[in-house]
């Protein structure tokens, strides 16, 4: 088990340290140029002093190290990150540290809202087309998965935003982090969570229901009920990575419910960031989504191995 964690470990650290190069080169090579936006363009420049503007533009290159080659600016970035320094915002001059730390509570309680409504939805949805396989209710579950998945998420956020908030005036539209604000963008993106969770549990109860020791239990005449119960507490392990993997996607993914629902998160901000070509910012949010995703499977793939002991025998057979 010692083996499993120290190799699954160096993983996680070499996956990070090639994030943050590609990371860092796309963000280069993504094109504008933040003095400018900072500095404004069209008519303010050209009303004002141009010796004056490029001076100033100089100076902030200077200030901000993009005069330097890219190796260097990386090397540099690398160093602030190894100290837990992600730098300050072009625009506000506050760290980006400061400023994610203030929204991270509002995405996390978002995230974790919608991870709750998914799995319950989910499993519950997952549950019962794997039960009426071939049947209407099946059917039709699986048509409206369907339609949710491909659905893109910005439709079905204005589409709610509009009914409950316009029409029904049950939504209060503002851009404070209020528990009274929560429910409908967690509704929002755990709804569009919960169409590819109920997919995959349909298929691993299905997987599971046809097993020989499903089989044989109902032949001797077992209650459904409670052969149903234990192969979906047997089928719950590959579970564990989809919930896993879901509460990444959805921190990911928030940013455009956060954007649609003027929800104050770090997606929101990273967005902002975008916007303004605020590198920084973009690098700040990139690294600690990077980092979350990186560090929930390194938990995942050593629970694997307390979960189901054959893969920490497997890692010690392959070190042999």
């Amino acid at each position: 088990m010692r083996r499993l964690i120290v190799r699954k470990l160096l993983e996680a650290l070499v996956t990070l340290l090639g994030a943050t190069l590609i990371l860092f080169v796309l963000v280069r090579l993504a094109p504008g140029d933040p003095v400018k936006l900072l500095l404004g363009s069209g008519a303010d420049v050209a009303l004002s002093d141009t010796q004056l503007l490029d001076r100033k533009a100089a100076e902030l290159r200077e200030e901000l190290g993009l005069n330097e080659n890219v190796a260097a600016q990386y090397a540099s970035w690398l160093k602030r990150l190894l100290q837990a320094d992600l730098g300050s915002s072009i625009y506000t001059g506050r760290a980006v540290s400061e400023e994610l730390a203030e929204r991270l509570a509002a995405t996390f309680a978002l995230s974790v809202s919608a991870l709750a409504v998914q799995v319950g939805l989910g499993m519950f949805l997952g549950t019962a087309s794997a039960l009426k396989a071939g049947k209407l209710a099946d059917n039709v579950i699986r048509l409206a998965c369907v339609t949710l998945a491909s659905t893109p998420a910005f439709v079905i956020g204005l589409a709610l935003l509009s009914l409950f908030a316009v029409t029904l005036g049950a939504y209060e539209i503002s851009s404070e982090a209020s528990p009274g604000r929560l429910w409908l963008p967690a509704a929002t993106l755990g709804l569009l969570g919960a169409a590819q969770f109920a997919r995959f549990v349909r298929a691993q109860l299905l997987s599971e229901l046809g097993r020989t020791y499903v089989l044989s239990a109902l032949a001797r005449g077992l209650d459904r009920r409670h052969v149903v119960r234990h192969a979906l507490r047997n089928a719950l392990l590959p579970l564990v990575t989809m919930i896993a993997l879901s509460l990444t996607a959805l921190i990911g993914g928030a940013v455009v419910i956060e954007s649609v629902f003027s929800w104050p998160g770090i997606g929101k901000y990273a967005l902002d960031g975008i916007m303004l070509k605020d590198y920084p910012v973009i690098q700040g949010y990139a690294i600690v989504m990077i980092s979350l995703v990186v560090l929930i499977h390194f938990v995942v793939e050593v629970a694997y191995g307390f979960l189901d002991p054959r893969i920490a025998g497997k890692d010690k057979a392959e070190a042999l």
